[in-house]
């Protein structure tokens, strides 16, 4: 779950506070028909349960109320109805928002449900770092498992950067198909596991280079990432120079 003070601090940060600015920048991201990540967060909930975050659409932004669709996985609607605070982000044109909202009324029909919640006072902004790509060491690879027709699959990865990465397959895969629960194991850093989809399948001399982007990767999943890139940069740089 993000902490929306060190957001605050963070100082290339934009705070949308006009209410013409927050609605303009909601109605424009419910137009790409991309999901979003919420947090459900109660004061009763402790530990890992208090951690859970989960994926839905937004059907119509007014005023003062935005209307979401049922939660991914389902056992979010509950956790929505017993929370006191809800921490939404998304990313729409190069940029990671952030908000906080509370749930204001929900309908229910045949399992299903629609959520209101209130329209945030505040939008939190921050431009997507931007880094090249960079290789891996072969003697420390990044190590990428997934199932994929009743199969298990493992790769190394190719190149990385901050927002997706490549890998090199013995057959190619169909253009924007997408891949749940993708793990990435990181040398001396933690594995996370993400939703990707396959944005290019390029014939490689007898292999294929598969490139793929990550979908709403979540902030925490994103620092370890990050630190690994930072890590290899440092590494490139001290080899460039002898060091």
């Amino acid at each position: 779950m993000f902490d929306l003070k060190k957001i605050k601090e963070n100082p290339n940060v934009n705070i949308f506070s006009r209410k013409k600015e927050v609605l303009t920048i909601l109605k424009n991201f419910t137009k790409t028909k991309k999901n979003f990540i919420i947090y459900p967060y109660s004061p009763d909930l402790i530990g890992s349960q208090a951690n859970n975050d989960y994926s839905s659409e937004i059907i119509n932004v007014d005023e003062d109320i935005i209307t979401i669709d049922s939660l991914m996985p389902k056992d979010g609607n509950l956790k929505m109805l017993s929370s006191t605070y809800l921490k939404v982000s998304f990313h729409f044109n190069d940029k990671d928002h952030y908000f906080l909202s509370k749930l204001y009324n929900f309908a229910e029909e045949n399992n299903y449900f629609n959520f209101n919640i209130y329209t945030p006072l505040e939008i939190y902004s921050i431009e997507k770092r931007k880094f090249f790509r960079i290789e891996p060491a072969i003697s420390e690879p990044i190590k990428i498992t997934f199932f994929w027709i009743n199969k298990m699959l493992s790769f190394n990865v190719f190149d990385i950067s901050g927002e997706g990465f490549s890998f090199l397959s013995d057959f190619g895969f169909e253009k924007y198909t997408v891949i749940e629960n993708m793990k990435l194991e990181f040398p001396k850093f933690s594995s996370i596991t993400v939703r990707a989809e396959i944005k290019v399948s390029i014939p490689m001399n007898s292999k294929y280079k598969i490139g793929v982007q990550i979908i709403n990767i979540k902030p925490a999943q994103q620092d370890i990432m990050f630190k690994y890139i930072f890590k290899r940069q440092r590494e490139l740089v001290a080899k460039d120079r002898g060091l």
